[in-house]
């Protein structure tokens, strides 16, 4: 569904005195988001998909039988669209509190003539990374996962489920909208929108939303190389979980895409496939941090940059080992250095300016062991 964004506000430095810890859970899981292109080919590949097509079934058939292989049960919340009948799809994953949920939002269907690669396949293959990736952790919350139908026409889907499926006795913390998130090829994609509740129907929310969207900006500024913005929640699959007063926070992709959308031409070649990558795995850091994980990041697996920030140099501290391999890429994703260093001794960074980095860890084997932010400050 196309957002028309209002005046969106840069975050700036304020994230950097943000109060969240750097999670060593958090920064694993998302160097484990992987196969993220074939799993958009494959949407992509079953053609336009509308609501009441084949080809919109045999997607459904698709994410049920990948749910399933993960161990997840899954329930087909089904719903008619005039003579036509469609479904959300839903998986759980039972948190310690069984009452509370926080809630993680992408459609499946199209419009028609468009392959949906963007709109929005993105959003699946978010939900698909997140579902793997956050089964085995245990979390207070519990966790809904919905691939919503009939979003392209009117958020039937959505509209359905908070009006009939959604029981009165569940709490929900957050509701957590992917909807077209992937980069525009050729396009500035250093900026991720994240989408907050801003004077909708019901005005209550707007400060739990402002609260769990500023969470969210500060998760993409330690967890991926992407530079979040604000913008207002427009038009897609938490308006009516808004309606109902529930938080909502979302994600949109910052580039134009314009040419593309709602077209044939919405395919995995005209996307920025490497942006995307980085939205996906920001959405399964958010979500993990959202459910409030139980597990403990073990202090043995901690890497630390001494001095941090740093000037002409810094150090890596990296329990158990004597040598290992270092890349930094700044906040547009770029590689600025790489190299091998023992542990402890200098790494050289005059060539980086000033600004926010990520120092990428791994083995003398290229098997990754931990990343974090270094502050260059002169």
């Amino acid at each position: 569904m196309q957002r028309v964004l209002g005046v969106i506000i840069v975050l700036g430095s304020w994230c950097l005195g943000y109060a969240q810890t750097y999670s060593l859970l958090l920064a694993q899981k998302v160097q484990q988001v992987t196969e993220v292109n074939q799993q958009l080919l494959d949407y992509e590949n079953f053609g336009p998909k509308p609501t009441g097509s084949l080809e919109l079934e045999l997607v459904n058939d698709w994410l049920v039988s990948y749910y399933t292989d993960l161990g997840y049960t899954v329930s087909l919340d089904s719903f008619k669209v005039g003579s036509l009948l469609t479904s959300n799809i839903i998986i759980e994953k039972h948190g310690k509190d069984t009452t509370q949920w926080v809630v993680i939002g992408a459609h499946y269907d199209s419009v028609v003539d468009s392959y949906g690669a963007n709109d929005n396949g993105t959003g699946v293959v978010a939900t698909m990374q997140i579902a793997r990736l956050i089964r085995d952790i245990p979390t207070q919350l519990s966790v809904r996962i919905i691939n919503f139908g009939a979003e392209e026409l009117g958020l039937l889907g959505s509209e359905h489920y908070v009006a009939n499926t959604l029981s009165a006795s569940d709490s929900i913390a957050v509701m957590f909208n992917l909807d077209q998130l992937g980069g525009t090829k050729s396009a500035d994609n250093s900026k991720i929108v994240c989408e907050r509740d801003e004077g909708n129907r019901i005005a209550q929310n707007d400060l739990p939303s402002a609260r769990k969207t500023d969470t969210l900006a500060h998760i993409f500024t330690q967890y991926t190389h992407l530079k979040p913005v604000l913008g207002p929640a427009f038009s897609t699959d938490y308006m009516p979980f808004e309606e109902r007063g529930y938080t909502i926070t979302g994600l949109y992709q910052e580039s134009d895409y314009n040419a593309f959308y709602h077209s044939s031409s919405d395919r995995l070649f005209n996307m920025d496939t490497e942006a995307t990558k980085e939205v996906i795995k920001g959405t399964v850091a958010a979500s993990i941090y959202f459910a409030r994980p139980l597990v403990a990041d073990t202090e043995q697996d901690l890497i630390t940059l001494v001095p941090n920030p740093a000037r002409n140099f810094v150090r890596v501290i990296v329990t158990d080992y004597t040598e290992v391999n270092y890349v930094i890429t700044n906040a547009l994703g770029q590689q600025v250095a790489k190299g091998l260093t023992t542990v402890g001794e200098p790494i050289p960074i005059h060539v980086c300016g000033d600004g926010l980095y990520t120092v990428s860890i791994y083995t003398t084997d290229d098997v990754f062991i931990n990343a974090s932010k270094l502050i260059i400050a002169r």
